[in-house]
């Protein structure tokens, strides 16, 4: 349960407190500049290829999720060859958000880096999520559904966001005070990743609104949807926070 309704300044005992899930949000303001933003945006809607798994989002990237759940631990390895070799070229256009994400976390004492996988390398780590339209309440939280990878040997979940462009109304972050249980399964929409509204009705919420080059992480355990937004570009990735206090990175 949340200790504090308020959104904490990034530092480690914040993001500590993030994961425990007794915080809401931690927020690193000015992680970019409009101009990063802006050179960055540009380089990511050009080069980026594009995977969808939904029908409000496009994915610059792909997703442990849809490429490797979905089809196979081999194939989505091999997309996150091709895709981290695609990114190096889209930073050398602009800056890498992922190194100096790392870096921000490096200098509050993680030990933090990319997830690897045994046996199979690197996973990919950073994504763009071109919204239009809302998401609906769910959960990201790999020991859930990933048994076999190694990010379901999490002992919590987080997700950081780095916002490239907000829309002129809506595109809100919305949290609910509320952990994904087993139990909570029985109010999953059929052949769905999302939850029917019940599942928070008892569940304090909060708005996040989000702001043009500022990082935001929230716990992805959390229940979570985002309001109704067109055009709301973001980029970022999941954060495995694992036994012995180490960070690794992926998407």
């Amino acid at each position: 349960m949340w200790v504090s309704d308020q959104i904490q300044t990034f530092n480690r005992t914040a993001i500590l407190e993030l994961a425990a899930g007794r915080v809401p949000a931690v927020r690193l303001e000015s992680f970019a500049s409009a101009a990063e933003c802006e050179s960055f945006m540009r380089a990511l809607l050009t080069d980026a290829g594009r995977t969808q798994s939904i029908e409000q989002v496009t994915r610059l990237g792909i997703s442990q999720y849809e490429q490797g759940l979905c089809a196979s631990k081999s194939n989505y390895f091999e997309m996150a060859r091709q895709f981290n070799a695609a990114f190096v070229e889209i930073f050398q256009h602009s800056f890498s958000p992922l190194e100096r994400f790392l870096g921000e976390l490096r200098g509050v004492e993680f030990e933090a880096d990319v997830m690897r996988e045994p046996d199979c390398g690197a996973y990919f780590a950073g994504n763009g999520k071109l919204r239009n339209g809302f998401s609906p309440i769910h959960v990201d939280f790999a020991a859930q559904d990933s048994q076999g990878w190694a990010v379901a040997d999490a002992v919590a979940q987080l997700a950081w966001n780095f916002y490239l462009r907000i829309p002129s109304q809506g595109g809100d972050l919305l949290l609910w005070d509320k952990l994904w249980s087993a139990e909570d399964d029985r109010y999953q929409v059929k052949d769905s990743y999302y939850y029917h509204q019940d599942v928070v009705a008892d569940s304090r919420m909060l708005r996040v609104p989000v702001t043009q080059g500022d990082v935001v992480l929230i716990n992805s355990r959390n229940f979570h949807a985002v309001d109704h937004s067109e055009d709301r570009l973001a980029y970022g990735s999941f954060i495995s926070v694992m036994g012995d206090g180490s960070l690794g990175l992926w998407s």
